[in-house]
């Protein structure tokens, strides 16, 4: 799907007006990194076939479950933002008892990890009329979204989302950061009652040329784990194959 050419100019004026008190970075804070070869800034969406990335991912968990695809401005991708389409829910977000954060985290490959504090900004667009329905938020509420769903001729949140999509605003335009934690939270205690991570696109769809830093050193395993075709490292795939079936989480 390649809405940007259509909604690019609405998106700045949107990104400069309603959401300016969002978009302050978010400082150094200790995230630092050596590792940058997960998500390095790409100039041209041709690569080649040795180094092909995987466009889209697909994290799931119990009740719950999101597609990740790279967000492309002309003919280069941006590592700002991602597009992200919420494909499974808790069935008490309906209810409006709970609600759901996003949160970027990079791992070093010494195996140590950094979670930035502030959560990730995101706003809803609707696929259809290629438009934005919300200004920056920090979380998504079935209550603060219900009225403009049920106007729009759907009163679950399943529905919703199967048309509407998410951009988020990783604020992270070097790549640094490697993954993004999904988080379901108790709307009384504000308490974090489920969470799923997948990698931030774009990463080698290959997991064996994922599993090495462009160092050479052995990449973290907490994100080699992460991969989506972590389990199918031995298979005989060829990189080819890889980015195909990642192309298959595209929405």
């Amino acid at each position: 799907m390649n809405t940007i050419t259509t909604m690019k100019k609405y998106l700045m004026v949107t990104m400069l007006v309603a959401g300016a008190a969002l978009m302050t970075a978010c400082g150094s804070s200790g995230a630092q990194s050596t590792d940058l070869a997960s998500r390095g800034v790409i100039s041209s969406v041709s690569e080649s076939d040795s180094k092909a990335l995987a466009v889209c991912n697909s994290t799931s968990g119990t009740n719950l479950a999101v597609r990740q695809m790279a967000y492309t401005e002309g003919n280069s991708y941006r590592m700002d933002l991602v597009w992200l389409k919420l494909t499974a829910l808790p069935t008490d977000f309906a209810s409006g008892t709970s609600y759901i954060a996003f949160w970027k985290w990079l791992a070093n490959s010494n195996g140590s990890t950094y979670l930035d504090s502030s959560a990730v900004p995101v706003a809803l667009y609707d696929s259809q009329t290629k438009k934005f329905l919300t200004n920056w938020g920090t979380s998504i509420k079935w209550t603060d979204i219900s009225a403009m769903a049920l106007s729009m001729g759907y009163s679950s949140p399943t529905s919703f989302f199967g048309r509407v999509i998410i951009l988020a605003n990783l604020k992270d335009t070097n790549g640094e950061y490697d993954a993004l934690k999904v988080s379901v939270y108790n709307s009384s205690t504000n308490k974090s009652v489920n969470e799923i991570n997948g990698l931030l696109p774009l990463f080698s769809a290959n997991p064996n040329a994922y599993a090495v830093e462009s160092s050479g050193a052995a990449r973290a395993g907490v994100l080699q784990q992460l991969h989506p075709f972590y389990s199918y490292r031995s298979t005989g795939y060829t990189t080819s194959q890889f980015q195909s079936m990642a192309q298959n989480f595209c929405f």
